[in-house]
C-alpha cells in the first residue's frame, strides 16, 4: 500500500500537467478539479484500507 500511496502523490505533483494534456471539452481548471476530486477518493480509501490491513482495487 505504501507504494500505492506514493504513486498518488506523484500524480498529485503533477496535476497541473496531467490536467493541461488531457483532451476534454472542459477547461483545464475543471478537469484538474475533478482529478483531485478522483484522487483524494483514492487516496482516502487507500489509507482506510492501510490502517485496516486490507487492499485496494482500482478498475
Amino acid at each position: 500500500m505504501p507504494g500505492f500511496l506514493r504513486e498518488v502523490a506523484l500524480l498529485r505533483a503533477n496535476l497541473d500537467l496531467i490536467a493541461a494534456t488531457t483532451e476534454r471539452p472542459r477547461g483545464i481548471a475543471e478537469r484538474r478539479h475533478q482529478l483531485e476530486s478522483r484522487l483524494r477518493n483514492i487516496e482516502a480509501t487507500a489509507l482506510r484500507a492501510l490502517d485496516s490491513g486490507a487492499g485496494v482495487l482500482i478498475w
